[in-house]
């Protein structure tokens, strides 16, 4: 089957897509087999050994089959993907710290602060770079990060990088509760070599006396932001509309109000106050006009570009450089570059550039779903937008602008929707509308804070600047509340699974390829997945109306099951106060995505719970155990409310399975455990084997 001429062209104007392509392949390869450095040398010596016998092919025969080429250059950089993965991932290295962390032995750890610290309900969060452990009177030289949690004090709140630090609590590896839906902290926290993290009290840790450093660049990035954050806060007195502010300016979201925050996120502009290349771009245009005098003389035209380029690349060190930042930063380098070299580089060839270069860079940057979004947003409007924007030629000039706002804000919808789907259960119908009147009004304030901080120090103007802001992001604030009001605009409970997540992605440009190219083969294409998402998705409703399902929580906090049959739910929970409510939630959203619950009910536990499929006793010291009864009990769930002593619950009825959840004690826990081993009762311990997911057909 031959390759349709847009295609063709396409392939060979983007010669970064394959080794991209085979760079990812090869990650998620590795990601999922896991395999060790003698396989994967192999491997690699492997498809060297094929391209050099390709190579030594005669010139007439390689022209011949050029893409047996192709197939192997991808090889070639999927294995490459499998090497870099496995190398880059600190827990195979010999000195990470979680080779030496013994809580027997551990005695002190000694760690150098590498970020800004972050304010919490009840704690301060500092992420620390491990240096040395003491083990056994002897310092050994470690690598690692640690996520520390510090009460709050002051002498906390202002530390900067640099600043050391020794605990005297050994750290714990940060582990996946097995709960439903959860997202994977493991994975996202091994993105910044962090795999440990540790609670301390006063008295626990104590910050070293100063010394020399080699952090002057993070402390320089930590004071600067702190003094734009100064500088918004005098101008702007609004404490809202300052921490909106922040969060559109340098990506600083700790003062961003959450319902704020939900309403953006609800209405599809939230990549409005996330740091992204739409940002980069408006600053990057405005850097153009300023340094525009200086393009006329070759010398100083270099010099201004490359004070661009600089000034882009701190703003991303500002952003807290992330990799949808770095990606957008890398992207308009190479784009600036051709403004010097008087060549206009291919957009869609950047793009995958960008991502090959980043993914050399840290190979586990394909799991984070901000990079993710960045990515297909921009490629969605490179492929789609200009066809979307054709519609515009026909209407009215002044109508112009706001249909190629709309154009482009739809084709950078196209294929970040099977995103959207999977990692947020929901689609804003009101996009359009709301990116209409946002992307307008925030390019707007961008631009006046911007001003505030050039000559917000002045008395009259840091005041006309500042209630300027305030009354935009006040406006903005308000329509956009306005249009989440707006009934039927939000899409909720829409659940999709990983493969119906690929299969759309695939579909959406299959279907793209078949409207834009005339291309029957891309309607045979779409044709072929329409049937066989629909098939998949019936498969997955069927599935779910007959499910049935017993999920007991992995949480120290409260004692939490679900029941679920079909669409249905119910969850029993000892959740008493408002913060027990918001972490039930926290629990219980992500087992519905998972599940697909429509409907969900909540009640409070019982010492024993009838259900139609099952029954449950929970021991309570505080009651006496039921009377004795040869109707047998299914699932024995001891929480944190059981007695130290539990013979007369287990005599009580006959116990099917008995499962210790994680709020229980460890003398009350090794007690039921050695009881149980007693009365042979088999038994599932949540806190080593992890949430309670049991199959009740």
């Amino acid at each position: 089957m031959r390759m349709h001429p847009t295609l063709i062209r396409y392939w060979i104007r983007t010669p970064f897509l394959l080794p991209l392509a085979g760079l990812i392949a090869g990650i998620i390869t590795q990601a999922n087999l896991q395999l060790n450095l003698i396989a994967l040398g192999s491997i690699l010596a492997g498809c060297v050994f094929c391209i050099f016998l390709f190579f030594s092919l005669p010139l007439r025969v390689r022209f011949r089959q050029s893409k047996l080429g192709y197939w192997i250059a991808f090889l070639l950089f999927w294995a490459t993907g499998l090497l870099l993965t496995q190398l880059k991932d600190i827990r195979n290295q010999k000195n990470w710290l979680g080779n030496f962390i013994n809580e027997e032995s551990f005695q002190s750890l000694e760690l150098v602060v590498v970020q800004d610290p972050v304010e919490r309900t009840k704690t301060i969060r500092l992420f620390g770079k491990a240096t040395s452990v003491k083990i056994k009177n002897k310092r050994i030289p470690v690598t690692g990060n640690v996520l520390i949690y510090v009460p709050k004090k002051d002498s906390c709140r202002f530390a900067l990088p640099g600043d050391r630090l020794l605990i005297h609590k050994a750290p714990v590896l940060i582990e996946l509760t097995g709960n439903p839906g959860e997202i994977n902290w493991v994975r996202h926290y091994a993105q910044e070599d962090c795999t440990h993290r540790v609670f301390l009290k006063e008295g626990e840790y104590a910050f070293l006396k100063k010394e020399k450093h080699n952090y002057y660049l993070a402390r320089f990035i930590s004071q600067l932001r702190q003094y734009i954050l100064r500088r918004l806060h005098e101008t702007i007195p609004d404490k809202s509309a300052a921490g909106l502010a922040a969060a559109l300016l340098i990506g600083y979201r700790q003062e961003l109000d959450p319902v704020i925050n939900q309403s953006y996120s609800n209405t599809g502009v939230v990549h409005i106050i996330a740091i992204s290349g739409m940002h980069l771009a408006l600053i990057g245009w405005l850097l153009q006009q300023i340094f525009s005098p200086f393009q006329k003389n070759r010398i100083t035209q270099l010099l201004s570009q490359l004070l661009i380029i600089a000034i882009i690349w701190l703003f991303s060190l500002l952003a807290g450089a992330t990799p949808s930042v770095l990606r957008a930063a890398l992207s308009f380098s190479i784009a600036t570059a051709g403004i010097f070299f008087e060549r206009k580089p291919n957009s869609l060839n950047s793009l995958f550039a960008a991502g090959f270069f980043l993914l050399l860079l840290q190979p586990l940057w394909v799991w984070d779903l901000g990079f993710q979004l960045s990515f297909l947003a921009v490629l969605s409007i490179l492929l789609f937008g200009k066809t979307l924007q054709q519609f515009s030629s026909d209407v009215p000039k002044w109508l112009n602008q706001p249909v190629q706002l709309m154009a482009v804000t739809t084709a950078a919808q196209v294929l970040t929707l099977p995103l959207t789907l999977y990692y947020f259960h929901q689609f804003p119908a009101s996009f359009l509308l709301s990116n209409l009147i946002a992307i307008p009004l925030s390019t707007c304030i961008l631009y006046v804070l911007i001003a505030i901080l050039g000559f917000g120090f002045i008395p009259v103007m840091g005041l006309v600047l500042g209630q300027t802001a305030t009354y935009l992001i006040q406006l903005m604030n308000q329509l956009i509340q306005w249009i989440e009001k707006l009934p039927g605009f939000i899409w909720t409970q829409l659940y999709w699974t990983v493969p119906e997540t690929i299969l759309l992605t695939f579909l959406l440009l299959a279907a793209g390829h078949w409207l834009i190219n005339q291309s029957k083969t891309g309607f045979y294409y779409t044709t072929f997945l329409v049937c066989l998402l629909s098939s998949l998705q019936w498969y997955e409703l069927q599935k779910r109306n007959k499910q049935s399902q017993l999920v007991i929580y992995n949480t120290t906090r409260i004692t939490s099951f679900t029941w679920i049959r079909g669409k249905t739910a119910i969850s029993f929970t000892t959740a008493k106060d408002e913060e027990d409510s918001i972490h039930l939630r926290y629990l219980t959203k992500p087992c519905e995505a998972t599940f697909q619950v429509r409907q969900h009910q909540f009640n409070a536990l019982a010492p024993i719970v009838a259900l139609p499929d099952i029954n449950l006793m929970i021991p309570d010291r505080s009651r006496v155990p039921p009377t004795s009864s040869a109707e047998p009990v299914h699932f024995l769930l001891v929480s944190r409310m059981a007695p130290f002593e539990g013979l007369g619950w287990l005599k009580a009825r006959p116990v099917q399975l008995a499962v210790l959840d994680a709020t229980l004690g460890t003398k009350t826990r090794n007690e039921w455990r050695r009881l149980l081993e007693k009365e042979k009762i088999p038994f599932y311990d949540i806190r080593v084997s992890g949430a309670f997911v049991h199959s009740l057909r």
